[in-house]
């Protein structure tokens, strides 16, 4: 390829497509996302490959499974052998990342390959922290008695704040000024990696998104504050504290939106969007009190796993594409794109499906199936690394655990919009019936 193209990567974390306008949503939540949608190519069933940021970002950086890269709860810092930053710094691209995600970092593995890695909570790590720690953090996560004590202590300093009727002042992190000075001082080609963290706990939205999306009357409502303290305890909502949960997390999209507003702006002044390959995607989403869940944590539900993704390609035009894709197929994408590697059938540019999606969320030592069709929480180390994975083939949806399995219809929905919530998606214990939930001998 004579010239190669820029490649940016925005990663709004924990963005669910159901809530997303441009997928059908009904309120005007994304209208940035809609904006860059409109004149790129609009994938309407993304999949992600995990539920948490670590897997899913180490699936976009690799294009394997969880099963296979490894970066998982029980072994959370990367150690994939390549990662895509190290084939673009090979193939003679300048590499940038900024994250704002504290798990995305260089001590988790996420630095290799960039010439520069920026975390906007303030700090700097270089990239051989991960050499350093991850070998023994990653055996203190993966080892039982040396993990339970730690997670007992973690989830009883949680416990105490569960739930508030206060929401958080969202502040600046900086992102943006960062993102201007790389581009001021970046050659072509470069790979920018971002991470936006404005939709993710603790609800922090701006006054204004708030005034638009949230109804004053739910204001003395009480919300989950700290996703592993409700999950691991009564994780129950009441109707009027999961409106006000749901309607702040519309608000939450809206402050992250206007911050993708701004920095697409701002790749339009330093006029690096012209043959660029640039990519809008969310590395899971969230559960907004689907069977009694709050957050990512314990699912692999499509509120976590379905996620809006947008690309812009070098000459492209507008399209939109129906079929499922696994987003870690950005992997190929990228590297077909620049000329790096060949990937015809791969590259998501393509327009060729993926028939079955596929992912999992490992247990922090925690009988998941007692948690979502159970009135309790067991806790046991024989759980730690225990797999809650799923195929997906767009009609139908088996999740599997422990040995057991269960077959979700996925049905369709109007105009070809994603529905709207989980509660039309799948079967909650009281809808069962509705939904021909039933267990399967399917294997994944």
């Amino acid at each position: 390829m004579a010239t190669q193209p820029n490649v940016i990567v925005v990663v709004l974390d924990t963005v669910r497509a159901d809530r997303v306008s441009a997928l059908g949503y009904d309120r005007a939540t994304t209208p940035a996302f809609d904006a860059f949608a409109a004149d790129a190519t609009l994938y309407a069933d993304a999949v992600s490959q995990a539920s948490w940021s670590v897997p899913s970002h180490a699936s976009l950086f690799t294009g394997e499974y969880p099963s296979d890269h490894g970066a998982t709860i029980t072994r959370p810092v990367l150690a994939a052998e390549t990662v895509l930053p190290e084939l673009l710094s090979a193939g003679g691209y300048e590499t940038y990342g900024i994250s704002s995600n504290r798990y995305i970092r260089p001590a988790t593995g996420f630095a290799r390959g960039f010439d520069e890695f920026r975390m906007c909570s303030g700090g700097t790590e270089p990239a051989v922290a991960a050499d350093i720690l991850g070998p023994p953090v990653n055996w203190v996560t993966s080892t039982p008695a040396v993990r339970q004590p730690i997670e007992r202590l973690f989830t009883v300093s949680r416990t105490n704040d569960a739930v508030t009727t206060d929401t958080a002042t969202p502040a600046d992190d900086g992102l943006l000024d960062s993102v201007s000075d790389v581009l001021e001082r970046a050659g072509a080609p470069f790979f920018l990696f971002c991470n936006l963290l404005d939709a993710h706990l603790p609800r922090s939205p701006a006054r204004r998104s708030v005034e638009q999306f949230v109804d004053p009357a739910l204001a003395d409502a009480p919300i989950p504050k700290n996703e592993r303290a409700f999950n691991m305890g009564d994780h129950e909502l009441e109707d009027r504290s999961q409106a006000r949960l749901r309607q702040l997390y519309d608000a939450d999209l809206r402050t992250l939106d206007d911050k993708l507003a701004e920095l697409l702006d701002r790749f339009r002044t330093a006029g690096v969007l012209d043959d660029a390959l640039v990519v809008l995607v969310s590395d899971h989403g969230e559960q907004l009190g689907e069977f009694g869940l709050v957050g990512h944590q314990f699912s692999v539900f499509d509120s976590v796993v379905s996620v809006p993704l947008a690309i812009q390609f070098p000459d492209g035009r507008p399209a939109r594409i129906d079929d499922q894709v696994e987003i870690r197929r950005l992997f190929e994408t990228v590297l077909d794109e620049t000329g790096l590697q060949s990937h015809p059938d791969r590259s998501l540019a393509s327009g060729i499906g993926d028939d079955i999606a596929r992912g999992s969320y490992a247990s922090p030592m925690v009988d998941i199936e007692q948690i979502l069709w159970g009135d309790s929480v067991r806790s046991d180390p024989d759980f730690l690394g225990e797999v809650l994975s799923f195929a997906r083939t767009g009609d139908e949806k088996i999740i599997s655990f422990d040995g057991e399995s269960w077959l979700f219809e996925l049905p369709e929905a109007d105009n070809g919009s994603l529905p709207t919530t989980d509660r039309e998606r799948y079967a909650t214990l009281s809808e069962s019936s509705e939904l021909d939930h039933r267990l399967a001998r399917t294997e994944l």
